[in-house]
Protein backbone atom coordinates (compact mmCIF):
# COMPACT_ATOMS: atom_id res chain seq x y z
CA UNK A 1 0.00 0.00 0.00
CA UNK A 2 1.51 3.50 -0.75
CA UNK A 3 2.35 6.09 1.79
CA UNK A 4 0.07 8.86 0.49
CA UNK A 5 -2.97 5.53 1.13
CA UNK A 6 -1.45 4.70 4.37
CA UNK A 7 -1.48 8.45 5.57
CA UNK A 8 -5.15 8.52 4.05
CA UNK A 9 -6.17 5.40 5.96
CA UNK A 10 -5.09 7.02 8.97
CA UNK A 11 -6.90 10.42 8.92
CA UNK A 12 -10.21 8.10 8.18
CA UNK A 13 -10.14 6.03 11.13
CA UNK A 14 -8.81 9.14 13.88
CA UNK A 15 -12.16 10.50 12.16
CA UNK A 16 -14.47 7.46 13.06
CA UNK A 17 -12.89 7.12 16.07
CA UNK A 18 -13.70 10.33 17.20
CA UNK A 19 -17.15 10.68 15.71
CA UNK A 20 -18.71 7.56 16.03
CA UNK A 21 -22.31 6.67 15.53
CA UNK A 22 -25.77 5.67 16.96
CA UNK A 23 -25.45 1.94 18.41
CA UNK A 24 -21.52 2.33 18.84
CA UNK A 25 -18.39 3.31 20.77
CA UNK A 26 -16.54 6.43 20.80
CA UNK A 27 -13.48 7.27 22.55
CA UNK A 28 -10.89 9.45 22.88
CA UNK A 29 -7.60 11.22 24.57
CA UNK A 30 -5.63 13.84 24.78
CA UNK A 31 -2.24 14.68 27.00
CA UNK A 32 0.35 17.29 26.82
CA UNK A 33 3.04 17.89 29.40
CA UNK A 34 4.89 21.07 29.88
CA UNK A 35 8.39 21.69 31.80
CA UNK A 36 9.66 25.06 32.21
CA UNK A 37 12.40 26.30 34.54
CA UNK A 38 12.95 30.02 35.90
CA UNK A 39 14.79 30.01 39.17
CA UNK A 40 13.48 26.52 40.29
CA UNK A 41 11.67 24.12 38.12
CA UNK A 42 8.05 23.93 36.91
CA UNK A 43 6.46 20.89 35.25
CA UNK A 44 2.71 20.73 34.15
CA UNK A 45 0.73 17.11 33.12
CA UNK A 46 -2.45 17.47 31.49
CA UNK A 47 -4.48 14.58 30.89
CA UNK A 48 -8.06 14.68 29.20
CA UNK A 49 -10.21 11.49 28.26
CA UNK A 50 -13.48 11.55 27.25
CA UNK A 51 -15.67 8.65 26.62
CA UNK A 52 -19.15 7.72 25.25
CA UNK A 53 -21.30 4.55 25.00
CA UNK A 54 -24.53 4.27 23.56
CA UNK A 55 -26.78 0.97 23.24
CA UNK A 56 -29.76 0.69 21.65
CA UNK A 57 -31.99 -1.92 19.50
CA UNK A 58 -32.44 -5.66 19.32
CA UNK A 59 -29.37 -6.83 18.14
CA UNK A 60 -25.83 -6.95 19.95
CA UNK A 61 -22.86 -6.05 17.47
CA UNK A 62 -19.09 -6.80 17.95
CA UNK A 63 -16.05 -6.97 16.46
CA UNK A 64 -12.43 -6.99 16.81
CA UNK A 65 -10.76 -5.98 13.40
CA UNK A 66 -11.50 -4.19 10.61
CA UNK A 67 -10.71 -4.29 6.41
CA UNK A 68 -10.25 -1.20 4.31
CA UNK A 69 -13.51 -0.75 2.49
CA UNK A 70 -14.75 1.66 -0.52
CA UNK A 71 -18.52 1.39 -1.66
CA UNK A 72 -21.81 3.64 -1.02
CA UNK A 73 -23.79 5.03 1.44
CA UNK A 74 -27.45 3.14 0.99
CA UNK A 75 -29.67 6.10 1.93
CA UNK A 76 -27.45 8.83 0.08
CA UNK A 77 -25.76 7.04 -2.85
CA UNK A 78 -22.22 9.14 -1.94
CA UNK A 79 -19.42 6.91 -2.29
CA UNK A 80 -17.75 5.61 1.35
CA UNK A 81 -14.57 5.04 2.20
CA UNK A 82 -12.81 3.89 5.50
CA UNK A 83 -12.67 1.26 7.76
CA UNK A 84 -14.87 -1.26 8.92
CA UNK A 85 -15.03 -3.89 11.68
CA UNK A 86 -16.89 -7.26 10.87
CA UNK A 87 -20.43 -7.62 12.23
CA UNK A 88 -21.12 -10.83 14.06
CA UNK A 89 -24.61 -11.56 13.77
CA UNK A 90 -24.89 -14.79 15.45
CA UNK A 91 -25.37 -14.00 19.06
CA UNK A 92 -28.85 -13.93 20.59
CA UNK A 93 -31.24 -10.72 20.33
CA UNK A 94 -31.76 -8.46 22.75
CA UNK A 95 -34.70 -6.17 23.65
CA UNK A 96 -34.82 -3.44 26.26
CA UNK A 97 -34.58 0.17 27.27
CA UNK A 98 -31.40 2.49 25.88
CA UNK A 99 -29.05 3.30 28.09
CA UNK A 100 -26.33 6.35 27.53
CA UNK A 101 -23.41 6.80 29.83
CA UNK A 102 -20.62 9.18 29.81
CA UNK A 103 -17.64 9.66 31.40
CA UNK A 104 -15.45 12.60 31.65
CA UNK A 105 -12.25 13.29 33.73
CA UNK A 106 -9.67 15.92 33.62
CA UNK A 107 -6.65 15.83 35.33
CA UNK A 108 -3.91 18.70 36.14
CA UNK A 109 -0.95 18.86 37.89
CA UNK A 110 1.31 21.62 38.39
CA UNK A 111 4.94 21.39 40.46
CA UNK A 112 6.67 24.08 41.14
CA UNK A 113 10.35 23.27 42.84
CA UNK A 114 12.27 26.35 44.20
CA UNK A 115 12.86 28.03 47.47
CA UNK A 116 8.70 26.95 47.70
CA UNK A 117 7.07 24.12 46.08
CA UNK A 118 3.10 24.35 45.07
CA UNK A 119 1.48 21.28 43.88
CA UNK A 120 -1.89 21.14 42.53
CA UNK A 121 -4.25 18.96 41.25
CA UNK A 122 -7.75 19.63 39.33
CA UNK A 123 -10.02 16.95 38.37
CA UNK A 124 -13.39 17.00 36.85
CA UNK A 125 -15.62 13.89 37.08
CA UNK A 126 -19.34 13.02 35.60
CA UNK A 127 -20.34 9.97 36.47
CA UNK A 128 -24.04 9.77 35.45
CA UNK A 129 -27.18 12.13 35.52
CA UNK A 130 -28.22 11.22 39.35
CA UNK A 131 -24.59 12.64 40.98
CA UNK A 132 -24.05 15.67 38.64
CA UNK A 133 -19.87 16.71 38.48
CA UNK A 134 -17.71 17.77 41.16
CA UNK A 135 -14.08 19.21 40.68
CA UNK A 136 -12.17 19.08 43.17
CA UNK A 137 -8.56 21.06 43.74
CA UNK A 138 -6.02 19.85 45.92
CA UNK A 139 -2.64 22.11 47.36
CA UNK A 140 0.09 20.06 49.57
CA UNK A 141 -0.15 21.57 53.09
CA UNK A 142 3.40 21.65 53.50
CA UNK A 143 4.03 23.72 50.30
CA UNK A 144 2.63 27.27 51.36
CA UNK A 145 4.42 29.93 53.74
CA UNK A 146 2.09 31.35 55.93
CA UNK A 147 2.02 34.62 55.62
CA UNK A 148 3.12 37.63 58.72
CA UNK A 149 1.53 40.42 60.14
CA UNK A 150 4.06 42.66 62.23
CA UNK A 151 2.98 45.53 64.83
CA UNK A 152 5.50 48.11 65.78
CA UNK A 153 4.93 50.24 68.64
CA UNK A 154 7.61 52.80 69.06
CA UNK A 155 8.08 55.03 71.71
CA UNK A 156 8.40 58.55 70.67
CA UNK A 157 9.55 60.06 73.74
CA UNK A 158 12.39 63.06 73.43
CA UNK A 159 15.09 60.20 74.90
CA UNK A 160 14.56 57.91 72.07
CA UNK A 161 16.22 60.07 69.08
CA UNK A 162 18.92 57.29 68.57
CA UNK A 163 16.90 54.60 68.66
CA UNK A 164 14.30 55.54 66.07
CA UNK A 165 16.98 56.96 63.49
CA UNK A 166 18.31 53.11 64.10
CA UNK A 167 14.68 51.87 63.81
CA UNK A 168 14.31 53.44 60.48
CA UNK A 169 17.75 52.37 59.57
CA UNK A 170 16.89 48.89 59.66
CA UNK A 171 13.49 48.74 58.86
CA UNK A 172 13.70 48.00 54.63
CA UNK A 173 16.34 45.48 55.19
CA UNK A 174 14.55 43.90 57.87
CA UNK A 175 11.32 43.57 55.82
CA UNK A 176 13.04 42.66 52.29
CA UNK A 177 14.67 39.43 54.33
CA UNK A 178 11.51 38.23 55.18
CA UNK A 179 9.54 38.91 51.63
CA UNK A 180 12.91 37.57 50.24
CA UNK A 181 11.96 34.17 51.61
CA UNK A 182 8.52 33.88 50.06
CA UNK A 183 6.84 35.20 53.19
CA UNK A 184 4.09 37.94 52.30
CA UNK A 185 4.31 40.52 55.12
CA UNK A 186 2.17 42.89 56.14
CA UNK A 187 4.18 45.87 58.35
CA UNK A 188 2.24 48.24 60.42
CA UNK A 189 3.97 50.94 62.73
CA UNK A 190 2.47 52.85 64.95
CA UNK A 191 4.36 55.97 65.65
CA UNK A 192 4.33 59.70 65.07
CA UNK A 193 5.61 61.63 62.00
CA UNK A 194 9.34 61.29 63.96
CA UNK A 195 9.44 57.49 61.88
CA UNK A 196 9.69 57.74 57.79
CA UNK A 197 10.06 54.55 56.07
CA UNK A 198 11.47 54.98 52.48
CA UNK A 199 10.91 52.87 49.28
CA UNK A 200 10.55 50.09 48.76
CA UNK A 201 8.84 49.50 51.94
CA UNK A 202 7.44 52.87 52.43
CA UNK A 203 6.99 55.49 49.99
CA UNK A 204 9.52 58.28 51.55
CA UNK A 205 6.80 60.70 51.11
CA UNK A 206 6.59 61.37 54.35
CA UNK A 207 4.80 62.17 56.98
CA UNK A 208 2.58 60.22 54.42
CA UNK A 209 4.83 57.40 54.04
CA UNK A 210 2.43 54.47 54.10
CA UNK A 211 1.74 51.97 51.16
CA UNK A 212 -0.52 50.08 52.16
CA UNK A 213 -0.83 46.71 52.45
CA UNK A 214 2.69 46.01 52.70
CA UNK A 215 3.59 48.70 54.85
CA UNK A 216 0.99 51.13 56.89
CA UNK A 217 1.78 53.97 59.72
CA UNK A 218 -0.70 54.87 61.86
CA UNK A 219 0.08 58.34 63.35
CA UNK A 220 0.19 58.08 66.70
CA UNK A 221 2.62 59.50 69.11
CA UNK A 222 3.41 56.51 71.95
CA UNK A 223 4.71 57.47 75.17
CA UNK A 224 7.49 55.93 77.20
CA UNK A 225 4.75 53.30 78.86
CA UNK A 226 1.22 53.50 77.09
CA UNK A 227 2.94 51.26 74.21
CA UNK A 228 0.98 48.21 74.86
CA UNK A 229 -2.04 50.05 75.67
CA UNK A 230 -2.19 51.83 72.11
CA UNK A 231 -1.53 48.73 70.30
CA UNK A 232 -4.64 47.74 71.87
CA UNK A 233 -6.57 51.37 71.37
CA UNK A 234 -4.96 51.46 67.68
CA UNK A 235 -6.62 48.44 66.65
CA UNK A 236 -9.95 49.46 64.94
CA UNK A 237 -7.13 51.85 62.32
CA UNK A 238 -5.38 48.46 61.50
CA UNK A 239 -7.48 45.15 61.70
CA UNK A 240 -8.38 45.43 58.05
CA UNK A 241 -4.93 44.88 57.65
CA UNK A 242 -4.76 41.82 59.22
CA UNK A 243 -5.33 38.55 57.97
CA UNK A 244 -7.02 35.27 59.77
CA UNK A 245 -4.16 32.74 58.39
CA UNK A 246 -1.34 35.38 59.29
CA UNK A 247 1.25 34.52 61.75
CA UNK A 248 1.19 37.61 64.33
CA UNK A 249 4.04 39.61 65.91
CA UNK A 250 4.50 42.66 67.87
CA UNK A 251 7.62 44.76 68.22
CA UNK A 252 7.66 47.37 70.66
CA UNK A 253 10.79 49.49 70.69
CA UNK A 254 11.32 51.79 74.08
CA UNK A 255 13.22 52.65 76.75
CA UNK A 256 11.26 52.20 79.54
CA UNK A 257 8.75 49.89 80.77
CA UNK A 258 4.94 49.56 80.79
CA UNK A 259 2.21 50.94 82.88
CA UNK A 260 -0.16 47.84 81.35
CA UNK A 261 0.99 44.61 82.88
CA UNK A 262 1.82 41.09 80.87
CA UNK A 263 -1.01 39.22 82.01
CA UNK A 264 -3.45 42.02 81.14
CA UNK A 265 -2.39 43.05 77.72
CA UNK A 266 -2.14 39.40 76.98
CA UNK A 267 -5.92 38.44 77.66
CA UNK A 268 -6.96 41.93 75.99
CA UNK A 269 -5.17 41.69 72.94
CA UNK A 270 -5.76 37.56 71.90
CA UNK A 271 -9.67 38.68 72.71
CA UNK A 272 -9.30 40.90 69.49
CA UNK A 273 -9.97 38.42 67.14
CA UNK A 274 -9.36 34.66 67.50
CA UNK A 275 -6.38 34.58 64.60
CA UNK A 276 -3.95 36.19 67.01
CA UNK A 277 -3.87 33.97 69.92
CA UNK A 278 -0.55 32.44 68.92
CA UNK A 279 0.57 36.20 68.82
CA UNK A 280 4.57 36.61 69.46
CA UNK A 281 5.87 39.38 71.48
CA UNK A 282 9.62 40.94 70.42
CA UNK A 283 11.08 44.22 71.87
CA UNK A 284 14.11 46.29 72.30
CA UNK A 285 14.79 47.59 75.86
CA UNK A 286 16.64 47.73 78.49
CA UNK A 287 17.04 44.12 81.08
CA UNK A 288 17.73 46.50 83.60
CA UNK A 289 17.72 50.31 84.82
CA UNK A 290 18.64 53.06 87.23
CA UNK A 291 16.87 51.43 90.08
CA UNK A 292 19.91 48.99 89.86
CA UNK A 293 22.31 51.30 91.00
CA UNK A 294 25.48 48.31 91.11
CA UNK A 295 24.47 47.59 87.26
CA UNK A 296 24.46 51.38 86.16
CA UNK A 297 27.63 52.26 88.36
CA UNK A 298 29.15 49.22 86.39
CA UNK A 299 26.90 50.69 82.77
CA UNK A 300 27.02 53.77 82.97
CA UNK A 301 26.58 54.52 79.40
CA UNK A 302 23.88 51.72 79.36
CA UNK A 303 22.25 53.13 82.23
CA UNK A 304 22.07 56.59 80.52
CA UNK A 305 20.33 55.28 77.93
CA UNK A 306 17.78 53.28 79.62
CA UNK A 307 14.75 55.11 81.65
CA UNK A 308 13.41 51.61 83.52
CA UNK A 309 14.23 47.90 82.80
CA UNK A 310 11.46 46.35 80.32
CA UNK A 311 10.26 43.76 82.70
CA UNK A 312 6.91 43.61 80.94
CA UNK A 313 8.15 42.98 77.89
CA UNK A 314 10.57 40.48 78.87
CA UNK A 315 7.81 38.68 80.74
CA UNK A 316 5.35 38.30 77.30
CA UNK A 317 8.90 37.98 75.73
CA UNK A 318 9.19 34.56 77.81
CA UNK A 319 5.51 33.64 77.60
CA UNK A 320 5.13 34.00 73.82
CA UNK A 321 8.78 32.68 72.90
CA UNK A 322 9.72 36.17 70.81
CA UNK A 323 12.83 37.23 71.06
CA UNK A 324 14.79 40.27 73.31
CA UNK A 325 17.60 42.84 71.90
CA UNK A 326 19.43 45.17 73.85
CA UNK A 327 19.15 48.74 73.66
CA UNK A 328 21.85 49.21 75.44
CA UNK A 329 23.57 47.65 72.04
CA UNK A 330 22.22 50.95 70.22
CA UNK A 331 23.22 48.92 66.44
CA UNK A 332 19.92 47.38 66.05
CA UNK A 333 21.18 45.44 62.74
CA UNK A 334 21.85 42.60 64.97
CA UNK A 335 18.63 42.59 66.78
CA UNK A 336 16.42 43.02 63.56
CA UNK A 337 18.50 40.31 61.89
CA UNK A 338 17.26 37.70 64.25
CA UNK A 339 13.72 39.11 64.21
CA UNK A 340 13.70 38.72 60.46
CA UNK A 341 14.99 35.33 60.65
CA UNK A 342 12.60 33.99 63.44
CA UNK A 343 9.69 35.30 61.53
CA UNK A 344 11.19 33.21 58.17
CA UNK A 345 11.60 30.18 60.61
CA UNK A 346 8.21 30.17 62.16
CA UNK A 347 6.21 30.29 59.00
CA UNK A 348 3.94 27.50 58.23
CA UNK A 349 1.21 26.46 55.72
CA UNK A 350 -0.78 29.20 54.63
CA UNK A 351 -4.51 28.50 55.90
CA UNK A 352 -6.25 30.42 53.50
CA UNK A 353 -6.80 29.36 49.16
CA UNK A 354 -7.82 31.60 46.07
CA UNK A 355 -10.96 29.84 44.76
CA UNK A 356 -10.04 28.60 41.34
CA UNK A 357 -12.05 28.29 38.57
CA UNK A 358 -13.22 24.89 37.82
CA UNK A 359 -13.14 24.18 33.84
CA UNK A 360 -13.86 28.24 33.63
CA UNK A 361 -17.52 27.30 34.42
CA UNK A 362 -19.59 29.78 36.64
CA UNK A 363 -19.17 28.58 40.38
CA UNK A 364 -22.33 27.98 42.61
CA UNK A 365 -20.70 29.13 45.95
CA UNK A 366 -23.84 27.05 47.59
CA UNK A 367 -22.02 23.70 46.27
CA UNK A 368 -18.23 24.18 47.39
CA UNK A 369 -16.78 21.65 50.38
CA UNK A 370 -13.23 21.72 51.88
CA UNK A 371 -11.57 18.32 52.24
CA UNK A 372 -9.19 17.43 54.82
CA UNK A 373 -6.67 14.52 53.91
CA UNK A 374 -4.13 12.97 55.87
CA UNK A 375 -4.70 9.88 54.48
CA UNK A 376 -8.28 9.64 56.25
CA UNK A 377 -10.43 12.66 54.22
CA UNK A 378 -12.41 14.32 56.57
CA UNK A 379 -14.39 17.19 54.82
CA UNK A 380 -14.78 20.44 57.22
CA UNK A 381 -17.94 22.01 57.35
CA UNK A 382 -18.74 25.86 56.67
CA UNK A 383 -19.58 28.39 58.74
CA UNK A 384 -21.11 31.92 58.00
CA UNK A 385 -18.33 34.04 59.33
CA UNK A 386 -15.20 34.08 61.32
CA UNK A 387 -17.36 34.76 64.34
CA UNK A 388 -18.83 31.17 64.37
CA UNK A 389 -15.63 29.07 64.01
CA UNK A 390 -15.35 28.97 68.05
CA UNK A 391 -18.91 26.82 68.08
CA UNK A 392 -17.12 24.67 66.55
CA UNK A 393 -14.73 21.76 66.31
CA UNK A 394 -13.39 22.82 62.80
CA UNK A 395 -14.33 25.03 59.69
CA UNK A 396 -14.26 27.38 56.71
CA UNK A 397 -16.01 30.73 55.72
CA UNK A 398 -15.43 32.47 53.06
CA UNK A 399 -13.49 36.07 52.83
CA UNK A 400 -16.45 38.07 51.66
CA UNK A 401 -20.23 35.56 51.65
CA UNK A 402 -21.57 38.21 49.18
CA UNK A 403 -18.57 38.10 46.69
CA UNK A 404 -16.12 35.21 47.50
CA UNK A 405 -12.74 35.47 46.53
CA UNK A 406 -10.96 33.17 49.10
CA UNK A 407 -11.48 30.21 51.24
CA UNK A 408 -10.60 30.41 54.83
CA UNK A 409 -10.16 27.42 57.58
CA UNK A 410 -11.03 28.53 60.88
CA UNK A 411 -8.02 29.07 63.45
CA UNK A 412 -8.22 25.68 65.45
CA UNK A 413 -8.64 23.67 61.74
CA UNK A 414 -5.66 25.78 61.06
CA UNK A 415 -3.64 24.58 63.47
CA UNK A 416 -4.34 21.17 62.96
CA UNK A 417 -3.87 21.38 59.61
CA UNK A 418 -0.30 22.69 60.51
CA UNK A 419 0.37 20.18 62.79
CA UNK A 420 0.17 17.58 59.61
CA UNK A 421 2.40 18.52 57.44
CA UNK A 422 1.86 15.91 54.73
CA UNK A 423 -1.98 16.58 54.43
CA UNK A 424 -3.58 17.77 51.60
CA UNK A 425 -7.06 20.26 51.08
CA UNK A 426 -9.26 19.64 48.59
CA UNK A 427 -11.68 22.03 47.58
CA UNK A 428 -14.52 20.47 45.51
CA UNK A 429 -17.08 22.27 43.83
CA UNK A 430 -20.00 20.67 42.69
CA UNK A 431 -21.73 19.50 45.65
CA UNK A 432 -24.00 20.26 48.17
CA UNK A 433 -21.95 22.53 50.96
CA UNK A 434 -22.23 20.80 54.00
CA UNK A 435 -22.83 22.93 56.95
CA UNK A 436 -20.42 22.77 60.07
CA UNK A 437 -22.41 21.20 63.41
Amino acid sequence: MSQRSLEFLFTCSLLLVACGDDGGVATGSASGTGVTSASGTVTATTTATATATATAGTETTSGNSGTESTGTDPTTGDPTTGTTAPVDTTGPDTTGTASNTSTTSLDTTTTTTGDDTTTTSTSLATTDGTTGECAAVSETATNKKQPADIIFAIDNSGSMDMEIASVQANMNQFSAKIINSGIDVRVIVISDNSICVGAPLGSGNCPADSKPPTYTRINQGVGSNNALQLILDTYPQYKDLLRPDAATHLVVVTDDDSNLGAGAFDTQFKALEAGMADYKMHAICGAKGPSDILWCIQNAVCCAFTADAGDVYLDLIADTGGKWGDLCLQNFTPVFDELSTQVIEAATLACEWTIPEPMGEPIDFDKVNVEFDDGTPETFGKVPSPAECADVSDGWYYDDEQNPTKIVVCPQTCAKIQGVPDAKINIEFGCETIIAQ
